[in-house]
């Protein structure tokens, strides 16, 4: 912000990234009580940015579920949710022998597109939804001028696919992609 930016966009699973189902237990926290969700939304008031927050795990505090969701939120500058988006494509694949994913183990999908109303009409996507160009030509078509991608893409498949996908989706649908993916 102090650079000039007015819209910043973290990557997936901003509050923790790891496959260790204790400790997602004991950290993740229902939205309402998320502190990461309540310290980013005090920051983007103070800074008076749109931020969009690539995704929190959080647990969903429905009956009976026991996986989390993979939730982004688009705060305005005064601090308030203008959206909520739950990844739709959980990346469930096997890489190789000795490599394989199994999202949908700990993470329940959600269950709609959602085009915020942002700095502009803004298509919310996370990460492997990537690789499903008719989620993005739909938000497009509702009239998205950007389309955001937060990630953590792994090592393997996204050295062989991240920047081409990203590049696809943005010439498919003449928008602008913006997108975020964790340090490796």
């Amino acid at each position: 912000a102090a650079g000039g930016a007015d819209w910043v966009l973290t990557p997936e699973a901003t509050n923790l990234l790891g496959a260790s189902r204790e400790l997602q237990d004991l950290i993740l926290h229902v939205e309402s009580e998320d502190p990461t969700l309540a310290a980013l939304q005090d920051e983007a008031r103070a800074l008076g940015i749109w931020l969009l927050i690539g995704s929190l795990s959080l647990k969903t505090g429905e009956p009976g579920e026991d996986r989390f969701a993979n939730r982004s939120f688009l705060i305005a500058p005064d601090g308030g949710i203008r959206a909520r988006y739950d990844k739709l494509h959980m990346f469930d694949v096997t890489v190789s022998a000795r490599e394989s994913y199994r999202e949908s183990a700990a993470f329940r999908p959600g269950g709609r597109a959602v085009l915020a109303d942002g700095p502009m009409p803004t298509g919310m996507t996370i990460c492997y939804d990537l690789r499903f160009p008719q989620l993005f030509r739909a938000l497009a078509k509702a009239g998205a001028g950007v389309l955001t991608v937060p990630a953590a893409f792994n090592d393997t498949t996204g050295a062989a696919h991240w920047e081409v996908l990203l590049r696809a989706r943005a010439i498919e649908n003449m928008c602008y992609v913006v997108s975020s993916n964790t340090a490796r």
